[in-house]
């Protein structure tokens, strides 16, 4: 995992977008052992561990902790930056003084609501942990009022991935939540071959639905043939004509 640095929540925007604030952060444990590790106890998906050490490349605040824990954290951080410890203990050092000031004041026998499954046949089901990013991709396409209630977890994260086409954004602060996803601009070169060959042999795939999520507008010649595929977000057309 690479150096860990603290932050702080900024808008993210899209084309859709939602803000939230919330008026405490309560301490959170993910129970499921899936996933990359995160300081503050939670488990977040594979691919926010890319060096594979089994803890997540994202940030974490302290700002909410005792003065004590923050200048803790501080010294942790100057020990690390020195090299006396590596970036693992580092991250072990941290999550101990997390899970300290995460205990504090919780009586025994406490039963958080956060820790209960999730039924996915429930709309109702209050937001927990792990998640998947089909699964918070989903939430934001098709149940936004789901997201717009409350942050995902009740300590800091921040989420930045690309799904089916679309960069999707999830932050909270301890304070303020945000989420937002925007169309991905369409970088690949046109399969010319690929196209003509569907107009050709495969109109049932053209009709279906449009090559992209994202506008587009094609004009080629292949063959002796023109083609033209276009979709404006809303309807998708496509036609050939035997080229003169």
């Amino acid at each position: 995992m690479k150096k860990v640095t603290l932050f702080s929540s900024a808008l993210i925007a899209g084309l859709v977008a939602f803000s939230g604030l919330s008026a405490t952060a309560q301490a959170d444990e993910a129970k499921e052992p899936n996933g990359a590790k995160t300081v503050w106890g939670e488990y977040l998906p594979s691919s926010t561990d890319p060096d594979g050490d089994g803890w997540a490349n994202v940030g974490f605040d302290v700002s909410w902790m005792p003065q004590e824990s923050q200048d803790k954290v501080s010294d942790l951080v100057r020990q690390k930056d020195s090299g006396e410890l590596s970036q693992v203990e580092f991250n072990e050092a941290v999550a101990e003084v997390f899970a300290s000031e995460q205990n504090k004041g919780i009586p025994d026998g406490y039963d958080d609501p956060a820790n209960e499954p999730v039924n996915d046949n429930d709309d109702e089901t209050e937001i927990t942990a792990p998640w998947t990013e089909e699964k918070l991709a989903d939430l934001a396409l098709n149940s936004p009022e789901t997201l717009n209630n409350a942050p995902l977890h009740d300590v800091p994260y921040n989420y930045n991935f690309t799904y089916d086409n679309r960069e999707f954004n999830f932050s909270y602060d301890g304070n303020e939540w945000l989420w937002s996803y925007e169309d991905k601009v369409l970088t690949e070169p046109v399969d010319e071959a690929y196209l003509a060959k569907l107009a050709l042999h495969s109109p049932e795939v053209l009709n279906e639905a449009p090559l992209h999520n994202v506008p587009y507008d094609y004009n080629f010649k292949y063959g002796s043939f023109d083609f033209h595929f276009d979709y404006d977000g809303t309807h998708w057309n496509w036609s050939y004509d035997v080229s003169k």
